[in-house]
């Protein structure tokens, strides 16, 4: 079980993470278990999940031998909470991970344990899934930011007419006889010009892949929600128009006959689905493919083109995580690619003592400076600040004042004054006691 060295440096919180996540997906052992007399496959108890994670991270240099029972359980209930691991039942939110016998399994997208499966991870864009999260409207539709990537004009004009039919109430135009099929068929013009389909060429496999889940209709319209948001925005914009005017048109019953002979679901099913969905390669078998694929988003355009609350919940989640995890340098554009960051070199020990002796000696002697050279300071208070440097940094201060006399240049002695004599002492001279004879007989 190799574990690739982390080393110190920005971002090794989640490098850790994804690591040991990239591991336990890979190689933790999966089998068939029971529970209340029903097999389930391809999952894990609580415990086996404790002891194998256990092992990989006490045999890890990352970690070390150091790492307990118990903090690989608080590991395991991050694991649970950010759906690595699920509860057997598919249960989300309500239970906790403890060191017991409950079953788990590998959280599974569109059905699969990985989506390298069906879908090169390359041609994935983080930011294509952000905007269509968070760039939308009230009703849910994507907002672009490049309005050179938006529909043009007329042809959101003939989207919203035929959504709202009869209530046109924007159009400047008078309507006619056969007015309705004029603006459908403008708009199935430009659909079936555009370069790529709405669900793009590279997707392809990954949407193929979830008609299988079409007989369990509530995992299908997950997977399809998912698949949706890695979707460029222009296109999740356009395919969240068309779907909801095509789900629209099938339902309004004041629709004139748009094609004689057809009835409108047809109409939608055979007029958009190759510009929805097809390979490069546009076998026959794409057109089956791809009809039933629009049949059931006609179905359920307004659940599958919404954002799923608890993917939105996750990506909430893991923004914070990254925001409290990773360093943003300042001037720092998240748009473009960092070069490697430089970190610590290995100095000599003679090296090393001679930086902690003087590295930090610059500027506490500018510090000291700014005391002596302080003209607001009083004799009394630069002397108390002095005598407080002195006993923190002795050498410091030493270097500034190596002799009492550059100390005592500082605080030159004031001239005492001389003491003033007595006035009557410069009047008469002073004469001892003289014995006068007395005048009594």
């Amino acid at each position: 079980m190799e574990h690739r060295i982390v080393g110190p440096g920005p971002y090794r919180a989640t490098k850790l993470w994804n690591e040991t996540v990239e591991l336990f997906r890979a190689r933790m052992p999966l089998r068939k278990h029971r529970c209340r007399f029903k097999s389930y496959e391809h999952c894990f108890t609580a415990a086996e999940a404790v002891d194998w994670l256990h092992e990989l991270l006490r045999c890890s240099q990352n970690f070390g031998p150091e790492v307990t029972r118990k903090q690989t359980v608080q590991l395991l209930k991050k694991f649970l909470k950010n759906h690595v691991i699920e509860d057997i039942k598919g249960k989300w939110g309500q239970e906790d991970f403890e060191d017991n016998r409950h079953l788990y399994s590998l959280q599974k997208i569109l059905g699969l344990h990985s989506l390298e499966e069906v879908l090169d991870s390359k041609l994935v864009n983080s930011k294509f899934i952000i905007h269509n999260v968070y760039s939308v409207s009230k009703q849910g539709v994507v907002i672009l930011d490049d309005k050179s990537k938006e529909l043009p004009h007329w042809v959101l004009s003939a989207l919203k007419c035929l959504a709202n039919w009869p209530n046109c109430s924007d159009l400047k135009q008078p309507m006619y006889l056969g007015f309705e099929k004029d603006v459908f068929k403008t708009i199935a013009d430009y659909y079936s010009h555009l370069k790529e389909p709405l669900l793009t060429f590279h997707l392809f496999d990954a949407f193929v892949s979830v008609l299988g889940l079409l007989q369990k209709e509530k995992m299908a319209v997950e997977a399809f929600q998912i698949c949706c948001l890695f979707l460029p925005p222009e296109n999740r914009r356009k395919l969240q128009l068309l779907m909801r005017m095509m789900a629209r048109l099938c339902l309004n019953k004041e629709m004139p006959p748009l094609c004689d002979g057809v009835g409108t679901r047809t109409l939608m099913v055979q007029t958009f689905s190759h510009c929805i969905l097809c390979s490069k390669d546009d076998v026959d078998l794409d057109e089956l493919l791809a009809a039933r694929l629009v049949t059931f988003l006609m179905d359920n355009y307004q659940e599958i083109l919404k954002v799923p609350v608890a993917l939105q919940t996750s990506i909430e989640e893991r923004v914070a995580h990254l925001r409290r995890v990773q360093i943003k340098y300042p001037g720092a554009d998240m748009d473009i690619t960092l070069s490697t960051p430089s970190f610590c070199r290995q100095i000599s020990p003679e090296e090393f003592e001679y930086q902690r002796a003087y590295g930090s000696q610059e500027p506490l002697a500018a510090l000291l400076e700014e005391v002596i050279t302080d003209t607001k300071l009083s004799s009394k208070e630069k002397k108390k600040k002095l005598k407080q440097f002195q006993k923190s940094y002795p050498e410091v201060y030493q270097q500034r004042f190596p002799t009492p006399e550059s100390e005592t240049l500082l605080f030159p002695e004031k001239p005492k004054p001389r003491p003033q004599l007595l006035m009557w002492a410069l009047k008469k001279p002073f004469q001892p006691f003289q014995r006068t004879r007395s005048f009594r007989m």
